[in-house]
């Protein structure tokens, strides 16, 4: 029993012992000069390295060192591995975008005219109708068929890239800035007034992004995006984008990810039926490397 409690004891003063702040004899001091980092991105590292007492300060491009020796050496040969030089980084975002749609629509009319009795099927395409059609009969009586189709398809591929310095974030947009109307109602004391103003709305491609070097791995917070124009027009914006964490090697290509969506719409009807589909398919790369 006495053993163990003289154990304990033992335990309990090197801890205290340990945790005891430095003599003041047992420090030395040193001002050691930085080549390339700056002084917050190295003194968290190093502040945790600083045993009770120690100190790590700093201003401008100089490092102010308090500690023992031994420690005060461990400190330098860790700064040494900190305080390398800044690398410059191209980043290359490639952003592809396929789309496909088609449209059909047939119709049949017919109208049958015997005395005073009618009969009157569907609804008759008007003459100059587009698509491909036969219309026979003239005055009541008349027949009518047409065929309307469309189809369309759309590959774009968007590539920007910026060159950024390592751990600091960058940005680059191309694209332009349309006008879209709009309306807003506002209350007066005579009623209601409609307002017609025009609001501008970026569209464009781009994308934002954070790089960190370690050795020969590349870690990215990164968001591309690419906004177009809907072919549908009305003031449409087709908008893709993502917002990731990714790593990878330099100098290769680094999937960050995509979407793919299909549709397939029909409107069956006793003498006329309308049928739509299409595909849309959107992908982005990333490709970092180091500039000399």
């Amino acid at each position: 029993m006495r053993r163990r409690l003289s154990a304990a004891l033992l335990a309990v003063v090197a801890s205290l012992l340990l945790a005891a702040p430095l003599a003041a004899d047992d420090m030395v001091m040193e001002i050691v000069p930085l080549q390339h980092r700056l002084i917050g991105e190295v003194l968290p590292m190093l502040r945790d390295l600083v045993p009770p007492g120690g100190t790590v300060t700093g201003m401008n491009d100089r490092l102010i060192l308090r500690s023992t020796p031994a420690n005060l050496a461990e400190l330098k040969r860790v700064l040494a591995s900190l305080d390398t030089p800044v690398r410059q980084l191209r980043i290359t975002v490639r952003q592809n975008i396929g789309a496909q749609n088609q449209w059909q629509n047939d119709a049949l009319a017919a109208r049958l005219q015997a005395g005073e009795v009618g009969v009157t099927v569907g609804q008759l395409p008007p003459p100059g109708t587009p698509g491909a059609g036969i219309d026979r009969g003239a005055g009541d009586t008349r027949f009518g068929y047409r065929h309307n189709g469309t189809q369309g398809s759309a590959d774009e591929a968007n590539t920007h890239f910026v060159t950024a310095i390592e751990g600091t974030p960058a940005f680059i947009n191309t694209g332009q800035v349309v006008p879209l109307p709009s309306q807003s109602a506002v209350l007066t004391p005579y009623g209601a007034v409609v307002q017609q103003s025009l609001d501008y709305q970026p569209v464009g491609a781009g994308f934002y992004v954070t790089p960190r070097v370690a050795g020969d791995t590349v870690h990215l917070d990164i968001s591309p995006y690419a906004d177009r124009m809907s072919a549908a027009g009305g003031g449409i914006i087709d908008a893709h984008g993502m917002d990731t964490a990714a790593s990878g090697r330099l100098g290769e290509w680094i999937p960050l990810g995509g979407a793919a969506s299909a549709y397939h719409d029909q409107q069956p009807g006793v003498l006329a039926s309308t049928r739509r589909q299409g595909s849309e398919a959107y992908d982005v790369w990333v490709k970092v490397e180091v500039l000399p």
